[in-house]
């Protein structure tokens, strides 16, 4: 019944805010400076398409013009993907003003083992899930510029916080997907980290494919 009740209320706020918002809106990123971390998005629920973490002492972050997150099925296997930047930490505050910095583009893929979603709306079931990075079964893959990474994790976790409905005209048309990640991992022998990673992103049946 709790989660039921959380359900109805977030359904009727996003609701209210969709009637005030085209399509074309709902698909932008809206950034709320961290207070406490400089240059990352703050935690947030509320679909902002937005994600940010450290990696060693550049930012990885969103980039306004590429469609932040994806989640694809495919070959029996599901990949929760971020697709962005990176830029140095001196240079905070630009990459939301649509100037183009990320040297070079990063694109960030999870694999969810045992996770095989047939539908967009498939991933309300993600809801409240910690994943182990290090885990057996866990892979995760890093493309920077042209060069593709397998990263070797030792330590780290992927946790979807809050999984939910976005409804507009009383119709559901996104999930919104927030959390956050983070973890060590060896990459040509060195050891990086990925540290104080946040995501929250709308994933509408353009946003997920399955083949």
């Amino acid at each position: 019944m709790k989660n039921y009740f959380i359900y109805v209320i977030t359904s009727v706020i996003f609701f209210i805010a969709g009637c005030q918002k085209s399509e074309y809106e709902l698909e932008k990123s809206i950034y709320q400076p961290d207070e406490t971390h400089s240059g990352l998005p703050a935690y947030s629920e509320w679909g902002y398409n937005t994600f940010g973490a450290f990696y060693e002492r550049k930012l990885f972050i969103y980039n306004e013009n590429e469609v932040p997150a994806k989640v694809i099925n495919t070959g029996g296997i599901t990949r929760f993907i971020l697709k962005g930047g990176l830029v140095p930490s001196e240079n905070d505050g630009y990459y939301y003003n649509g100037y183009d910095i990320y040297t070079p583009t990063m694109t960030l893929a999870f694999e969810l083992p045992g996770f095989h979603p047939d539908v967009y709306s498939d991933l309300i079931h993600l809801n409240d899930t910690i994943i182990d990075l290090a885990g057996p079964d866990m892979r995760i893959t890093a493309i920077m510029g042209i060069d593709t990474v397998d990263m070797d994790v030792f330590n780290g976790k992927l946790q979807f916080k809050r999984v939910q409905h976005l409804i507009v005209d009383e119709q559901p048309v996104k999930i919104i997907l927030s959390g956050y990640f983070g973890f060590q991992a060896l990459v040509h022998g060195e050891p990086v980290s990925m540290s104080y990673g946040r995501f929250d992103v709308g994933i509408d049946e353009y946003d997920f494919a399955k083949y």
